[in-house]
């Protein structure tokens, strides 16, 4: 059913493109879902968590972080998440390393939106 948007309010008309934003967005994260990539907010949460972990080891922060080992880092937190997830009673969520990779190529290496 398609709803005329000439005959809305403007309220109306606002509300009818967020609730289609939205559909959007759900649908994309139940292809990302399918797929075995993690959506982006949960990639920020693991890169966040492996962060802090290596600032942890080292509280000058003096050592560098080597990116493969920051990955690997990430990856397993994705994975604790995941069990973490399951065991609240959470629908399991399995991840494809390829699924993983390309969600982190794709929120760490696509350039910032300019402001």
């Amino acid at each position: 059913m398609r709803i005329r948007l000439t005959t809305l309010s403007e309220a109306e008309r606002i509300a009818h493109q967020r609730d289609l934003g939205r559909k959007r967005k759900a649908s994309e994260r139940d292809r990302q879902h399918d797929a075995g990539r993690p959506i982006a907010a949960m990639v920020d949460r693991a890169v966040v968590d492996a962060v802090r972990d290596f600032l942890s080891a080292d509280p000058t922060g003096a050592r560098p972080i080597p990116p493969d080992a920051l990955m690997r880092t990430v990856a397993l937190h994705l994975l604790r998440r995941s069990h973490r997830a399951y065991a609240t009673g959470a629908e399991p969520v399995s991840f494809t390393r390829e699924g993983v990779q390309a969600a982190l190529r794709d929120r760490l290496l696509t350039p910032a939106k300019a402001a």
